[in-house]
């Protein structure tokens, strides 16, 4: 008998705090709502953002995710691909949902803006998963496949043919293949609607239909730029920010590519001089370097392709872009030294291998439909020709990157922004800036030039690391953050250095 008494008051006490957690929810969700109704009638105006349009229905069923042990529900919103023409076309915005394993998630979940453009957020569901799990005992993990991308209608683009694999070690985009791709898409997609506006109008949709409150956006790279667009539209609807090796809004990329990786080689020749293996193993690795770029400005460098017969040119540019690509992070960077040495020496076959490798995943790796998209609409129109000559000057990239993504997007479809879309975004979320100072992609100025917009903000240099590398130190503060909504206290030089990985010498 006592045992069975023993047993109600545990089911009871269950009871009550399912209780207990559902008026949390609720509550919690009526303070925010006055608070917006507040704010509303304090300024005379209603919340900032262009309205999402019907809120629709997301029903989320019971999923498995690659590498995630634990259940997820997955689900999709189906949403005008034009939202001025509300009745045209719909696209499905596919999300997935990991729950607090708690069983009872807090109203704000953790929600990943993946970077390219073109990345997608539910195939590396077990990386932020795993990233996040300090927190995910209270907090869902919320994935959202940005329009264009993954499972919400991936706009692909297959650049790269084995039938011509010579035009991959000429040109990062060739440009038949970009024209065919835009051909086969526009057959069945508007172009001009897959735009960072239409993603922050598509996850403030999801976010409502799933009776969110505010979100934790956590963005890295070109996920930056959609984060940026989201809390200037949505500013009630985030909770906290982290941006990672972050993208300015209003610089027009790629322009600044060259003097970027040009800063990432210098520091790569000085840390293998500073190094004793690889500096026995390549004591002239700078002059043989030049020698290489000399090489190759001749035009003279001919290569075998795998399994061909025949020689065919290898590029001085295209040999540059993939350099530059390697030094996004230390742990590609390292392999350098002894590409350049083996260069030197006659072998050309491990960069001929590397560029066509890489020429052959972009396609599984990222929309780029939807790169082009963004980027030749946000960036390369705003290009601006007389700075060029000073941008590439003394550099080993030159304007190769440049020119290459300026022809792609030459004959792509034109958007017109709105209106002060590329002025630097304000605002008062608390906001995690975090980059590498061996960040080959964003300069360190690209968050300095950002953050100065966001008055409640702290800004972290991980020493040691690149492009959205992620480290013990950055996992607790980012844990700080989101647990506290506030940066007080998230000190700015509080990540030791990471040690570099060793260099390749054979």
């Amino acid at each position: 008998m006592a045992k069975r008494r023993s047993e109600r008051r545990s089911d009871l006490n269950s009871c009550i705090s399912v209780y207990k957690a559902a008026l949390l929810v609720l509550l919690r969700a009526i303070v925010a709502l006055h608070c917006v109704s507040l704010m509303a009638a304090a300024t005379g105006a209603a919340p900032q953002g262009a309205a999402p349009g019907p809120l629709g229905a997301v029903q989320l069923a019971p999923c498995a995710l690659a590498n995630v042990a634990q259940p997820a529900r997955c689900g999709a919103l189906d949403v005008p691909e034009n939202p001025d023409q509300p009745g045209g076309r719909q696209i499905r915005i596919s999300v997935a949902v990991i729950p607090a394993v708690g069983g009872h998630g807090l109203p704000d979940p953790i929600v990943v803006l993946m970077g390219g453009p073109g990345e997608d957020a539910i195939s590396a569901a077990a990386e932020y998963a795993n990233h996040f799990a300090p927190l995910r005992g209270e907090r869902d993990l919320l994935l959202i496949d940005q329009r264009g991308t993954g499972q919400s209608g991936a706009l692909r683009c297959a650049l790269y043919s084995p039938e011509d694999a010579a035009a991959s070690l000429r040109d990062l985009f060739p440009l038949a293949a970009v024209q065919r791709c835009e051909r086969r898409l526009s057959a069945r997609t508007d172009l001009t609607q897959y735009t960072y506006v239409h993603f922050a109008r598509d996850l403030e949709r999801v976010r409502r239909a799933l009776g969110y409150g505010p979100l934790n956006l956590f963005a890295g790279s070109y996920g930056t730029r959609a984060a940026q667009v989201y809390v200037r539209a949505y500013p009630q609807s985030v909770r906290t920010l982290y941006l990672g090796s972050v993208v300015p809004i209003d610089v027009a990329t790629p322009l600044q590519f060259a003097k970027t990786a040009q800063t990432a080689l210098d520091g790569l020749f000085a840390a293998c001089a500073a190094d004793s293996a690889c500096e026995g193993a390549f004591p002239n690795l700078r002059a043989e370097f030049h020698e290489v770029v000399a090489r190759l400005n001749s035009g003279t460098v001919r290569v075998l392709l795998p399994g061909g017969a025949a020689t065919v040119p290898l590029y001085r540019g295209r040999v540059a872009e993939w350099f530059r690509a390697k030094l996004y992070r230390p742990n590609s960077a390292v392999m350098l030294p002894w590409m350049i040495h083996r260069a030197y020496s006659g072998d050309w076959s491990p960069i001929v291998a590397g560029i066509l490798a890489d020429a052959s995943s972009l396609e599984s790796d990222l929309s780029v439909g939807l790169f082009f998209s963004i980027t030749c609409n946000e960036d390369v129109a705003f290009v601006n020709e007389a700075d060029v000559g000073p941008a590439i000057q003394g550099t080993f990239l030159g304007d190769y990157r440049l020119r290459q993504q300026q022809a792609a997007c030459k004959d792509w479809p034109k958007v017109t922004l709105p209106e002060n879309y590329r002025t630097p975004v304000r605002s008062s979320v608390p906001a995690l800036f975090v980059t590498g100072d061996a960040d080959g992609g964003t300069p360190l100025w690209f968050t300095a030039h950002v953050a100065q917009g966001f008055s409640n903000s702290v800004s972290v240099v991980a020493r040691g690391q690149g492009h959205t590398e992620w480290n013990s130190c950055v996992a607790r503060l980012y844990q700080r953050l989101v647990q506290s909504a506030a940066v007080l206290g998230l000190g700015a030089s509080s990540c030791r250095p990471v040690p570099r990985p060793p260099f390749k010498t054979q």
